[in-house]
């Protein structure tokens, strides 16, 4: 005889009927079964992370305690993670749902959605920023690299990479590395708290204008994306809930 396996909540639900029939009573239960995007929420996310970074850098000097300087570090680096991780999030739904998936059965361009569903799991396989690129050459849309949203998008993911894949080296080694000497000629200002004399990462790295720069720049690469599909940009209707306070530059 087969074997047959039964999952924990097929049991459950098994033991209820049976219940339900012993006791003379017939139920139907009904499942919604939705699907959830993440895109808007890791942006919204980080805009919260943001407003939190600047709430605690407009309130602290040099005598911030370790738990409050840990916050904020910890908001920052959330910033920068959930706005990397959102542009990852779209490209999935793009691949899987087709171009304008949220706007619904008769929104999703479905002809392409039949067209790139195939060739997901190969273009998965690339970089982020490399899927992008291949879905708007495989549709036939004009291209996003070389432009200003996407030198920020390509400089995020490596900051998210580094992040997320953090070696601890000395502080002149880690001032080397390229992506930080890229994010030092962007002149974002440091924690008031952070002496100049310290390395720039993480300590004047990790600021509250990177957090701003890291949100607006994921929401800019989308909204890039989405005109050159020619289609509305699911963010377009959160935009209010995206804002971040602007970013601040040394000597401003």
């Amino acid at each position: 005889m087969p074997k047959i396996v039964t999952t924990l909540p097929e049991a459950k639900a098994r033991a209820k009927r049976a219940h339900a029939h012993a006791s003379g009573r017939a139920t139907t239960v009904a499942v919604a079964n939705t699907r959830y995007s993440f895109t808007a929420q890791f942006l919204r996310g980080g805009a919260i992370f943001t407003h939190r970074a600047y709430e605690i850098e407009a309130g602290a000097d040099a005598s911030i305690s370790d738990e409050l300087r840990s916050e904020q570090v910890a908001c920052v680096v959330g910033a920068v993670t959930q706005a990397a991780a959102a542009l990852e999030a779209e490209i999935s739904e793009i691949l899987i749902h087709g171009p304008g998936h949220h706007l619904g059965s008769n929104g999703v361009d479905a002809t392409a959605r039949d067209f790139l569903s195939p060739l997901a799991s190969a273009i998965d396989r690339e970089p982020t920023l490399r899927r992008y690129d291949l879905v708007l050459h495989l549709l036939g849309k004009p291209a996003l690299k070389g432009a200003r949203p996407y030198q920020d998008a390509d400089l995020l993911t490596r900051l998210r990479n580094e992040l997320i894949h953090y070696k601890s080296k000395w502080g002149d080694q880690m001032d080397r590395a390229k992506v930080f000497g890229e994010l030092e000629r962007l002149r974002f200002d440091k924690p008031a708290f952070v002496s100049p004399d310290m390395n720039f990462f993480p300590q004047r790295c990790l600021s509250a204008s990177l957090a701003s720069w890291s949100v607006t720049t994921g929401v800019a690469f989308i909204n890039a994306f989405y005109r050159n599909l020619a289609i509305a940009s699911p963010l377009i209707a959160r935009a209010q809930s995206l804002t971040v306070p602007p970013i601040r530059l040394r000597g401003t």
